[in-house]
Formats: structure tokens, sequence, C-alpha cells
């Protein structure tokens, strides 16, 4: 996943940084992402973010975003070894590196199966409900739907954009089982 924004304060409110921030969305949607947030929002949204199945794509946005150097900090959100690599290949240094401690809290409030957990953390707004998922793997079931048009319908809902539908129908096949 890749996130730019715009910072309050600093270059929210920067006409030149909008046109930049649009420049990076157009980038991030000419290398084929799974997933984007949607165009309308480009204009008004201070992040942009894109969803990818494809190493190569990431590299080749990164790539492009490095050529352009348009001064706004990018996040690459994956397996850290996979982002380091892409670091080294391209000469640029890892600024901050986040790291995932676990889950903590009424965990008995959370889906039973772990599959359901993951498709319904792949929206950041949590914008995905455990119920919706259990619908479409019961139409999916009744072939009554493809695990495709379920993924990307399970998509909708995210408003963030950086819900991965080929994920999604990775976990749908062996939830469909």
């Amino acid at each position: 996943m890749l996130l730019t924004c715009l910072a309050k304060g600093f270059n929210r409110e920067n006409i030149e940084s909008r046109k930049k921030l649009i420049k990076i969305a157009e980038i991030f949607n000419q290398n084929n992402p799974v997933n984007i947030i949607p165009k309308f929002t480009w204009k008004v949204s201070p992040v942009i973010t894109a969803v990818y199945d494809n190493i190569n794509a990431i590299k080749e946005v990164v790539r492009k975003l490095k050529r352009e150097d348009f001064g706004i900090s990018i996040v690459i959100s994956g397996i850290i070894s996979e982002i380091r690599d892409i670091m080294n290949e391209m000469s640029l240094n890892m600024h901050t590196v986040h790291l995932s401690l676990g889950i903590f809290g009424k965990k008995e409030l959370l889906p039973s199966e772990q599959q359901i957990l993951e498709i319904t953390t792949m929206c950041g707004h949590h914008c995905i409900s455990t119920q919706s998922i259990e619908h479409y793997i019961n139409l999916i079931r009744e072939g009554k739907m493809s695990i495709e048009k379920a993924a990307q319908n399970l998509a909708k809902p995210c408003v963030c954009g950086i819900f991965n539908t080929s994920r999604a129908i990775e976990i749908l096949n062996e939830l469909k089982k």
C-alpha cells in the first residue's frame, strides 16, 4: 500500500502542493493499483492511497516519484524486507518503520475466524463488516456470485481505498470451502 499526505499547517492549503498531490495520485493510478482512493476525492482529500498486488508496480511508482521529486512524503506499507530491498535498489533511505505489536483489548469482540478478521481489517476505517463477509461467502457457496464480484462489493464501503481486492479473493477462496 502506498500513501501520500499533505500536512496541516505546512502544505495542506498550498495550491501548488495540491497540484503535486494530484500528480502523485495520477502516478499511483497509472501503475495498475488493485484499489485506489476514489478519483473524485483527489481534489479535496489531503491523503491519497493506493494498493498493489505486484511488487514491480510498486517499484515503478517509487522510481517515478523519485524522478519527479515532489517533496511530499510517501509511505509504503508492506513486508519490511521487500520495502528495504526497494529502497536499496532505488538508493533511498527508510525514514520510519512501524511494526504491529499485536492485538490488545476485548479480543472476544473480534471475528472468531482469522481469515474474516484479515478481511475486516483491510479497510483503515473498519468499514467492512463481518456480516457482509459472511453474506458474500454464502452467496459464493450457493453459486449466486463470483469470488471476484464479492471482493469488489466488499471493497465498495472502503472510503480510504486501501482494501486489497486481490488479497480478498485469495481469502474468500479459502473461506468458501
